[in-house]
């Protein structure tokens, strides 16, 4: 198919007022992006236009080429999202812990990203022209000592949003033994994956399994949720289980500020050797997940861990239901770090020894697996900050997608390492 002559001269205008650098916590910038959206969309671009020009763009690396091939991708959601003629009820989840700058408008602080409003806005965006999708945004405070939580269910009262906003309250559920987290004796037993879990089993219990998904997402603004509709898409149409927005695809739009990347190559190359069944999966840890509300409750029923690595045992309980029922989907995701809850807490170290667990679970022993759980299991905070100084060349020079095949790195190498 050939790119008309209008959609190309609108690209071009577009191109020109295109911001520089994106910022997706900014009000005009968000503005274009959704305009721009609806001038191509009122071109009655199709799918295939649109996959053309993803491939376009995707070569190029400037700044311009970014914001455009975001504003592609929620085109390509809102195109899937129009398909859908059965009635369907989605539900997006995300966790608040110490947001209580980020909720803020940006007049009011200098993080504040205004990110519960923008998340309305982006869902009214891509669901407004299908009256059979019936969608709902759950906030979930996991214990957050600054009431993020609170603040949230004020600012959806005070701007009438209480039917598509609700919000829940992880310590309520502890005190009362609610579902799959009664089992927690206080929200510090939770670092986001106690309340994730939470909101998705309460979505299940409100709007019941059946042509149901369920979604979760991060607070901050990093995935434009005009894409929902590209997780939808697989598991309405290619019968899976669950879609996972990934960042580490060839068609994902990345724009990362800071840099974790050996850190991030040493933990994928470690949570490989424990649990393969995971197969080319890569970023684990992206929070832009999707799942058929029918397996919610089993996945979520008996989770090991509530911190960090639960994304982990979602996908890990997903996949022992059914193989190979888990699609990766590239996404634009734009960092949003500046007011992160989690960059400073160096979490691998523990999420990896609750991977270690996991494996003990739910996967049969092998000799190479057993290994690397050992050696994780018997790693303290220093030697694993020893190991971040000395990850050997052979895991630093490959790209993580080759981590599912690539074993040959011991355990007793990484030792080694260590002891130098």
């Amino acid at each position: 198919m050939t790119i008309s002559a209008k959609t190309n001269k609108l690209l071009e205008n577009i191109l020109l007022t295109a911001p520089k650098v994106i910022d997706l916590t900014d009000e005009v910038h968000a503005r274009l992006v959704i305009e721009a959206a609806d001038q191509l969309l009122d071109l009655e671009i199709e799918i295939e236009e649109v996959a053309q020009l993803e491939d376009r763009f995707l070569k190029n690396t400037e700044e311009e080429g970014i914001f455009i091939l975001l504003v592609l991708k929620i085109i390509r959601s809102k195109i899937l999202v129009r398909k859908i003629k059965e009635p369907l009820a989605v539900s997006v989840v995300f966790a608040v812990y110490k947001e209580h700058n980020r909720i803020k408008k940006k007049n009011e602080h200098p993080h504040g990203e205004d990110f519960l409003l923008k998340k309305v806005e982006q869902l009214r965006w891509l669901f407004s022209e299908t009256s059979n999708i019936n969608w709902e945004l759950i906030v979930v405070d996991d214990g957050c000592p600054e009431g993020s939580g609170s603040i949230a269910k004020e600012i959806a009262q005070k701007e009438q949003l209480t039917e598509e906003v609700s919000v829940l309250f992880l310590a309520h559920a502890i005190e009362n033994n609610i579902g799959p987290v009664g089992s927690l004796t206080s929200t510090s037993e939770s670092q986001k994956g106690g309340s994730i879990v939470y909101g998705m089993w309460d979505a299940v219990q409100k709007k019941g399994s059946n042509n149901h998904i369920v979604l979760y997402t991060d607070a901050d603004l990093s995935t434009h949720l005009g894409q929902v509709g590209l997780l939808l898409e697989p598991i309405l149409h290619a019968e899976k289980l669950a879609a996972i927005g990934s960042r580490r695809e060839e068609d994902s739009v990345v724009i990362k500020t800071g840099s974790r990347n050996s850190r991030g190559k040493l933990f994928i190359y470690l949570w490989k050797r424990l649990v393969a069944q995971l197969g080319d999966i890569v970023d684990t840890q992206c929070g832009f997940k999707a799942f058929k509300a029918e397996i919610v409750q089993e996945i979520v029923d008996g989770i090991l861990e509530k911190k960090f690595a639960f994304d982990i045992e979602l996908l890990l309980r997903t996949i022992l239901i059914r193989d190979s029922s888990i699609a990766r989907v590239g996404i634009a995701w734009i960092d949003s770090e500046a007011a992160s809850t989690t960059t400073d807490l160096s979490p691998y170290l523990p999420m990896l020894k609750a991977i270690v667990k996991m494996y003990r679970k739910y996967v049969p022993a092998r000799e190479e697996s057993e290994q690397f759980a050992s050696f994780i299991d018997s790693l303290s905070e220093t030697e694993f900050s020893h190991l971040l100084e000395a990850i050997p060349e052979a895991i630093l020079e490959r790209e993580p997608y080759e981590f599912t095949y690539f074993k040959e790195v011991k355990a007793e190498d990484l030792i080694k390492s260590i002891n130098r």
